[in-house]
């Protein structure tokens, strides 16, 4: 009875509604199938971010073991990831001295393994629109910061990285 009244009503609908409608159903299944085939078969980068993450978590476990202590709390390595992403995450406006300060700021491998567990793997956006497919910490400071104007500037990373070298840490960005 309810399918009935349902059919009747979208008969009765005068035809620009009905191709709205139509316009809409389509682009709501397209959606849901473009979510759903994402989901089933991930991007190359969202695969390596995923290997990344697994790996960490090994590693983790690994420099426990070996008697490394991290230098903050597990909920700090989450705000500093949220700052991290918050300093790089748009197209325009971003805060790359922020990022930086966030890295420096780890004071041997644990603490890096950390960070990048907290962070995961997030969406970069462009004026508010998902650009790209989301990645891992290194990946985002490499792509953000290693190509602050096209590469002209990368310095950031360098320091990053010499700070790290000088703590013992072996990971690079």
């Amino acid at each position: 009875m309810k399918k009935d009244n349902l059919y009747k009503y979208y008969t009765e609908l005068p035809q620009w509604a009905k191709g709205v409608v139509v316009v809409g159903g389509v682009g709501i299944v397209g959606l849901l199938g473009l979510r759903i085939y994402k989901k089933l078969f991930p991007s190359q980068s969202e695969r390596t971010a995923q290997q990344l993450l697994n790996t960490i978590a090994t590693d983790i476990q690994r420099w426990k073991r070996e008697g490394l202590t991290q230098s903050y709390p597990d909920l700090e390595y989450q705000t500093l990831a949220n700052a991290a992403y918050e300093g790089m995450r748009y197209c325009a406006g971003d805060s790359y001295s922020d990022v930086e300060t966030v890295m420096k700021k780890m004071q041997n491998n644990l603490d890096v393994a950390m960070l990048i567990d907290a962070f995961g793997i997030r969406q970069n956006y462009c004026f508010g629109i998902p650009a790209g497919t989301p990645i891992d910490l290194m990946s985002f400071v490499r792509k953000e910061l290693g190509n602050d104007y096209f590469g002209l500037t990368d310095y950031r990373v360098k320091r990053i990285n010499d700070n790290w070298q000088k703590k013992g840490i072996t990971y690079k960005v």
